[in-house]
């Protein structure tokens, strides 16, 4: 039988073996985590001189004219100060569901003459801080996204009328021809007529 010193010894020899060997688990854990950490600095390096490299060899172009600006700037300009055009309405299965002569392009329901944000401030570390607020267009408008839009009709006279749609709409600026004739849009009376310049809006037909 083992003497008292012995079962002592025995044990603080066990104690010693259990932790030598979670000292060497965590160096494996902490080598492991170093390794990785090298791993992705080398990454992050490579990636840095790599971008380096190509943008020296393949610099960012400079353009005096953008067509992509320009036509961004048409849209706007169409946008503003209407032009006519054809406006196709479509069925779920893509068949045409009415059409009619415009002015100015269809404009999403959504889209609003206020600000539909308002800035909320808040304790910050360095005092006050506030949230970002919505900027409107340069149509004078604040946009948003929707699938229903407003579409300014004419008549054979032009007198202009507004149509609601929820469907699918296509919009050119232009006149379509050979638009089928029994699926355009025709009223027997306009009670309300929608101002086409300046000097117009908000007409009542008696």
């Amino acid at each position: 039988m083992l003497t008292t010193k012995r079962r002592r010894i025995l044990a603080a020899l066990l104690a010693l073996g259990a932790c030598i060997a979670l000292a060497a688990a965590c160096t494996e854990d902490q080598n492991a985590d170093e390794q990785g950490r090298n791993v992705e600095e080398r990454e992050d390096s490579a990636t840095d001189r790599s971008m380096n490299r190509m943008t020296q060899s393949q610099q960012i172009p400079e353009f005096d004219f953008s067509q992509e600006r320009q036509t961004l700037i048409e849209s706007l300009t169409i946008r503003a100060e209407g032009t006519h055009g054809t406006a196709q309405v479509f069925n779920l299965d893509g068949s045409l569901r009415w059409w009619c002569p415009t002015i100015g392009a269809p404009v999403p329901s959504t889209y609003q003459l206020t600000n539909p944000w308002d800035v909320e401030w808040k304790g910050g570390h360095n005092g006050n801080s506030g949230v970002g607020i919505a900027r409107s267009e340069p149509t004078g408008v604040y946009s948003g996204d929707s699938q229903a839009t407003w579409i300014v009709c004419t008549d054979d006279n032009g007198t202009a009328y507004g149509r609601y749609a929820e469907s699918d709409v296509e919009w050119t600026s232009g006149i379509i021809a050979d638009l089928p004739a029994d699926k355009r849009v025709r009223l027997d009376e306009i009670s309300y007529e929608f101002g086409t310049s300046e000097a117009e809006g908000g007409e009542t037909q008696d």
